[in-house]
């Protein structure tokens, strides 16, 4: 199960890299990136993500322009056991440079969507506190990520016409997580146990001289979650 990166000094396991640390159905690995002007002409939402155990590699990018129709394109495949292969069909995601410039095209597909974008960091990488969430004695979810502000170029095409994308003017949010949250159907079997709830409010703002995060991690009676 040896992949590309296992030539790198970077192992946390005495396992391949693309064997996960838990044997978890949910253990994922995501990246999020959402773009956006200041007059609110135009927004895009990006994602791609890997379920090693449950064997999916998916993704999606949609665009909505103010007062048009939203387009969407959603992809699927077998997880590759290549991590360096972010790639579903017409899509792919290019880290140019860690941490700052990533590319993302979509191809020429049947949806009529399409785009070549690249996003350029304008901060340093934010680690947030590892959220751990509990399910009586089982972790439910237990992850880490980091964000970066940045701002995008390029040019998105779909049914209605084309946008172009200015990085003196789209500015957009990276989104990297990783470790396991819950996805598609719920355990069964066993003694039921009641599910976990979160308050959750994750809000990176970009004004016009700063950047501001805020994140509520918080139990249903409004008292802090401890992090891991």
């Amino acid at each position: 199960m040896l992949n590309k990166l296992d030539d790198f000094p970077i192992h946390q396991t005495p396992e391949p890299i693309a064997v996960p640390i838990t044997s978890d159905r949910n253990v994922y690995d995501r990246t999020w990136f959402n773009g956006y002007t200041t007059d609110g002409a135009y927004y895009f939402g990006i994602g791609i993500a890997i379920y090693p155990h449950r064997k999916i590699l998916d993704c999606a990018f949609s665009v909505v322009e103010r007062g048009g129709r939203q387009h969407c394109f959603y992809g699927s495949r077998r997880a590759p056991i290549e991590r360096t292969e972010m790639l579903v069909g017409p899509f792919r995601l290019e880290v140019l440079e860690p941490m700052l410039r990533t590319r993302v095209v979509l191809e020429d597909n049947a949806t009529g969507l399409a785009c070549d974008l690249t996003f350029s960091a304008r901060t340093t990488a934010i680690q947030e506190a590892r959220q751990t969430l509990w399910s009586g004695d089982r972790r439910a979810m237990d992850s880490t990520r980091f964000d970066q502000f940045g701002r995008w170029h390029g040019v998105i095409s779909h049914p209605d016409g084309e946008i172009k994308v200015d990085d003196r003017s789209c500015y957009g949010t990276k989104d990297r997580s990783w470790g396991v949250r819950n996805v598609g159907e719920r355990d069964v079997g066993g003694a039921p146990m009641p599910p976990p709830s979160v308050f959750f409010l994750w809000a990176p703002l970009v004004w016009d001289d700063h950047i501001s995060h805020a994140i509520f991690f918080d139990g249903t009676r409004g008292a802090r979650r401890r992090s891991g």
